[in-house]
């Protein structure tokens, strides 16, 4: 399928062209047992694209981010990410996981440990950095998040608005160099949706290059440089944003923007 740009919004740095590939998936399958959720994806993700990814439940949208970072072993296919071959061996998939950020529909922060020392512990651990250059860095993001004054708190103090926000925190601490976001604000009540939206959409103004599983079409519009609907483990259609809200090709997709946007 054509990768095509995506138009800009105001504020938001285009697409970039001719750059470094981020993300590459070269026919990809996966089986969970007789069942084939994902079949034959290809998909191509430039350094600083930001890819909404949208689709009915089932249809292998996480499954597929997933596979991203091995947190999904795919069987059949090849996956590339920042110019690393996803493979049975550990220490790449190590090496990937250090470099790619993931933010989960439940926030998955540890209970018994405060926000700081949430956000400082894959530093310390992983990346070997000293500990109070670990808290300088905590502390930067979640005044980046806009929530500094919760360092002390531990997360069931916290709104789950404020949590997932931490969560984006977390993942930001170990210094990305892409994010992925599987439904981050499917969890969370209608009023706190808008601030962790808020959030991912300054992390696109940065230039993150950035894959989102959501269904919140108004991020997708102002977000996205291109739209991947999926259905029954494959990619229908992948557009750009205007063209495919106003004139999708597939049925399928026209059906499910019918629904989606009523």
């Amino acid at each position: 399928m054509m990768q095509q740009s995506g138009s800009v919004r105001p504020g938001l740095k285009p697409a970039p062209l001719n750059t470094a590939v981020a993300v590459e998936m070269i026919g990809v399958h996966k089986w969970y047992g007789d069942f084939h959720v994902l079949r034959d994806i290809n998909l191509r993700v430039t350094k600083g694209e930001r890819i909404v990814i949208c689709g009915p439940s089932g249809s292998g949208k996480s499954t597929m981010i997933r596979c991203i970072n091995r947190l999904e072993e795919h069987q059949q296919g090849r996956i590339v990410v920042d110019g690393v071959e996803l493979t049975d061996d550990v220490k790449k998939v190590d090496e990937i996981r250090r470099d790619v950020g993931m933010v989960f529909q439940q926030f998955n922060l540890f209970p018994h440990l405060t926000v700081l020392e949430n956000l400082t512990l894959a530093p310390v651990w992983v990346r070997k950095m000293p500990k109070h250059d670990a808290d300088e860095i905590a502390m930067h993001y979640l005044n980046r998040v806009k929530i500094p004054e919760q360092a002390a708190k531990y997360p069931n103090q916290l709104s789950g608005g404020q949590q997932q926000r931490v969560a984006i925190a977390r993942a930001l601490c170990m210094n990305p160099k892409i994010m992925l976001f599987d439904e981050p604000t499917s969890s969370l009540d209608p009023e706190m949706v808008k601030e962790v939206l808020d959030t991912m959409v300054q992390l696109a103004h940065d230039g993150m290059t950035m894959l989102v599983v959501t269904h919140e079409m108004g991020f997708a519009r102002q977000v996205a440089n291109r739209i991947v609907f999926m259905d029954e483990g494959q990619i229908v259609e992948m557009n750009a944003p205007e063209p495919f809200f106003a004139n999708p090709k597939h049925e399928r997709t026209k059906l499910f923007l019918g629904q989606i946007l009523r």
